[in-house]
């Protein structure tokens, strides 16, 4: 039996299925998303000027298909389901006796062990890359887009740092707590739009995403099984699409949910109180479908792709953007010159056969690196001490430094601060 077919078989009645499933589901969407919205432009006459390979997004250039980034953004479901993650594997732990240290490792060992192997197999390559055909290579910016995917990591980690206090405030406030962060988001959004405070925008970062991963406290305390998921969820679909449209009727806020090149205003980087709007209603429509779903996901087979899906998931997440990339490279290389003009019908028909050997190409880089996303093993608690928390919480934090300390995030200085996240995460659990 394979060890997913045997994590399916444990699998006690109590747990919550939909989670799990929504984890998968969210990051499967978000390799979909980046598939479906590349665009690449071969333009091998220009090679000199450095400009033969030019990534952008379908969102750039043509606007009917911005309404779709309602389906296409899934990130609020990944960090609703951290919210449920965090509050019962925090509550655990507690019980057992740890303390902040214990589930900081725990936290970094998940995500930040795969990261450390994807960042540096990608220095490695960028020196080989500029060894090879040199500085001016018309592949270096392509190569560089791989590790974009390293802001969602950072960001996802910080929240997960401050899950902790965050859920005693919610322990202590409930919904107060919920909107206090509300009205940060919007309070944030008018001192920048309303009185031109532009460097406020960044605090949106925390603001909106902790706002979002908040939703997930209540999902663990049973709110919806309370309430009701389909009266929750009517109301939550309401609130949150009523409040989105009327903000964006109103401006200056556009109607796409990702990021791209020549936007006014982007709902994403960094992230609006319509972003925030969004997920409450994304969150809405997931629990109107929520007893449907669980039903199916009693189906042994279901059950049993979504434990698969979940042990491949991050690995995945994180290694899809290098099998697109090189899925590009490689028509590039065999067909230069010859790709189709973007958004033309030949170009749509040649996106069934891109989809397909993007698909393989993932396939083969699981396979490479899944050795490096394995669960953390249960380790003995080292409790709680203030030195503890201040050593992980600086492991937390070193991803962001670049930010604050305006240090440029190239693959050497993205390999130093993952690389310090685990070094400070390991110290923090360390006994003497």
């Amino acid at each position: 039996m394979t060890e997913a077919a045997s994590l399916a078989a444990a699998t006690p009645s109590t747990r919550d299925r939909y989670v799990d499933f929504l984890r998968v589901a969210s990051l499967g969407g978000v390799i979909l998303g980046h598939f479906l919205m590349s665009v690449v432009e071969d333009r091998p006459g220009a090679v000199a000027a450095g400009e033969a390979f030019d990534f952008t997004n379908i969102l750039a250039i043509e606007p009917w298909t911005r309404p779709a980034t309602w389906i296409l953004q899934v990130m609020p479901v990944f960090f609703v389901v951290g919210g449920f993650a965090h509050a019962v594997s925090w509550r655990s732990l507690t019980r057992r006796g740890g303390g902040y240290a214990d589930f900081v490792r725990a936290r970094i060992d998940r995500l930040v062990t795969p990261a450390l192997v994807f960042v540096t197999v990608g220095m490695a390559a960028g020196i080989a890359v500029e060894q090879w055909l040199g500085e001016a290579t018309d592949y270096a910016p392509v190569l560089q887009i791989a590790g974009q995917l390293l802001w969602f990591i950072g960001i996802y980690l910080i929240v997960a740092g401050l899950a902790p206090p965050m859920l005693r405030l919610h322990e202590r406030l409930g919904w107060g707590a919920l909107a206090g962060l509300g009205a940060a988001v919007v309070a944030v959004d008018v001192l920048r739009l309303g009185l031109d405070v532009g460097g406020v925008k960044w605090l949106n970062f925390a603001f909106v995403w902790l706002f979002v991963h908040q939703l997930g406290f209540f999902y663990a305390d049973g709110v919806a099984d309370r309430v009701g998921d389909k009266r929750l969820g009517a109301a939550m679909l309401g609130l949150g699409a009523g409040g989105a449209a009327l903000l964006m009727w109103l401006g200056p806020y556009g109607i796409a949910m990702v990021s791209y090149d020549g936007e006014t205003l982007s709902n994403l980087a960094p992230p609006t109180v319509v972003l925030a709007l969004f997920a409450v209603a994304q969150t809405g429509i997931l629990l109107l479908i929520r007893a449907s779903v669980s039903r199916w996901l009693q189906r042994p087979r279901v059950w049993l792709a979504v434990i698969a899906g979940g042990g491949l998931a991050m690995t995945a997440f994180l290694w899809h953007f290098t099998a697109l990339i090189g899925m590009y490279v490689g028509c590039h290389l065999i067909w230069p010159g010859r790709l189709p003009e973007p958004t033309t019908a030949a170009w749509w028909w040649a996106r069934i056969p891109q989809f397909f050997a993007f698909i393989v190409l993932v396939v083969v880089l699981v396979a490479l690196f899944r050795w490096a996303d394995r669960p953390p093993r249960r380790r003995e608690v080292v409790g709680g001490s203030w030195w503890r928390a201040t050593v992980a919480g600086l492991g937390v934090a070193s991803w962001y430094v670049d930010d604050v300390a305006g240090v440029p995030m190239t693959s050497v200085a993205a390999f130093a601060f993952v690389l310090g996240a685990a070094v400070l995460a390991r110290l923090a659990v360390k006994r003497n």
